[in-house]
Formats: C-alpha cells, sequence, structure tokens
C-alpha cells in the first residue's frame, strides 16, 4: 500500500534527476515549517542496534524517525522531576 508523505515533509527528490554521487543527494529536506520546529541529531550506533531498531520500527508500522522519537519520549516522561 502506498501512502502519500506527510505535508510537512519535501517531496522526495525525482530519481532520474542529475546526481553528484553524494549522500547529500539522498537526503528528503523538511519543510521550511518543520524545519523550524525540528532539529537535527546525528547519532552513532552499533550496527547490530541499527538494525534491532529498523526491525522494531517496520514491526510497528512507523519509521525508524518516529521510533526513535517515541523511545526518547518515553525515557524523558520516566525521568524524575528535579
Amino acid at each position: 500500500m502506498v501512502t502519500k508523505p506527510s505535508s510537512r515533509y519535501a517531496p522526495r527528490p525525482d530519481p532520474n534527476a542529475p546526481t553528484t554521487g553524494s549522500a547529500k543527494d539522498a537526503f528528503i529536506s523538511p519543510s521550511p515549517q518543520a524545519a523550524d520546529e525540528m532539529s537535527k541529531l546525528t547519532i552513532r550506533l552499533l550496527k547490530s542496534m541499527h538494525k534491532d531498531v529498523k526491525a522494531a520500527a517496520l514491526a510497528e508500522d512507523i519509521s525508524v524517525q518516529e521510533w526513535i522519537q517515541e523511545a526518547i519520549n518515553q525515557k524523558l516522561a520516566s525521568k524524575p522531576a528535579s
């Protein structure tokens, strides 16, 4: 089943568009509204953990980003008040 991307994200790049061969070509920029509300975080994971996260997200039928956001929210919610 193909679903339409959320309106907060920019359309996917044209696969037939010229490419520079850079990893940046694969990055899908969020819309200006989403970019204003979000920040970018880069993390390093063991390959085995990354594989497990992908599998867990797939099992829940959500993106890896959504899965990680939910995990962070759960951890922050369980944090004792300072």
